[in-house]
């Protein structure tokens, strides 16, 4: 007797497991993001836009092609990739938009503001680490995008940043790329437009494109509902209708 008590408790216990286990492994879904990157970097010094400013103000762009959809939200970071500390915090106004052609420089519609110049990045001033996307901004506005050609616009230098004209550790060598690089993923680079949209007034290039990588926040699983509860029938006495004779009635029907 005292074995199969044993064997019950056991079994019991196990079935208590299964059912907390899928709960106990987290409330929330996984982080995820979206990076791109050059395959194959060229590490040469690039001062825009994380360097000295007055080489590309007022605005400048970067080109992409073939960038997978996401759904940027506020709160979700945009992050860049530096190989050399800047001499100053980085401040910059950054703005995203689609194209009207995979892989061009023409801008679909307007520009989405996603990071004001008055904001203070993490790691604000870039370190000496390939690959670790560590100068991180939070976007502050939302922006869907479908898939395909995607700018991301860089403008209005703020803070220390706007008067930033000392070559000192020029932060804008590092993860960049051709627009040849084999990933596929770069197109080009504009400089020094006036109004920051197509059709672009300055230069055009195609180098010194950077890698960006976009991490988007755990989203919380919604809580399974619980079933709703039977309402319970309510047993009216009818008028003329004794006590007892209601009673079985009800008894009856429950």
């Amino acid at each position: 007797m005292r074995r199969a008590n044993r064997g019950l408790i056991a079994l019991m216990a196990a079935a208590v497991a299964i059912m907390i286990g899928p709960a106990a492994i987290g409330s929330a879904q996984a982080a995820s993001t979206v990076t791109v990157t050059p395959t194959s970097p060229t590490l040469g010094i690039q001062s825009a836009p994380f360097g000295e400013s007055d080489v590309w103000i007022a605005y400048m762009a970067w080109a992409y092609k073939d960038v997978p959809a996401f759904n940027l939200k506020a709160g979700d970071t945009v992050a860049f990739d530096l190989t050399e500390q800047n001499d100053v915090d980085i401040q910059l106004q950054i703005a995203m938009a689609p194209t009207t052609t995979n892989g061009g420089d023409v801008n679909s519609g307007p520009f989405t503001q996603i990071v004001p110049s008055t904001q203070v990045p993490a790691n604000p001033r870039g370190n000496s680490t390939l690959g670790d996307y560590e100068l991180t901004f939070t976007a502050q506005a939302p922006f869907n995008f479908s898939g395909g050609g995607l700018l991301i616009r860089f403008g209005n230098p703020g803070g220390a940043f706007a008067t930033d004209y000392n070559l000192t550790g020029v932060g804008g060598s590092g993860n960049v790329a051709l627009a040849t690089d084999p990933s596929g993923n770069f197109a080009g680079r504009e400089v020094r437009d006036a109004d920051g949209a197509a059709p672009w007034t300055g230069d055009s290039y195609a180098d010194g494109i950077g890698g960006f990588r976009l991490n988007f926040a755990d989203l919380p699983t919604p809580p399974a509902s619980a079933p709703a509860a039977t309402p319970k029938k309510k047993c009216k006495k009818k008028k003329h209708r004794s006590a007892a004779t209601a009673a079985k009635k009800c008894k009856k029907k429950r």
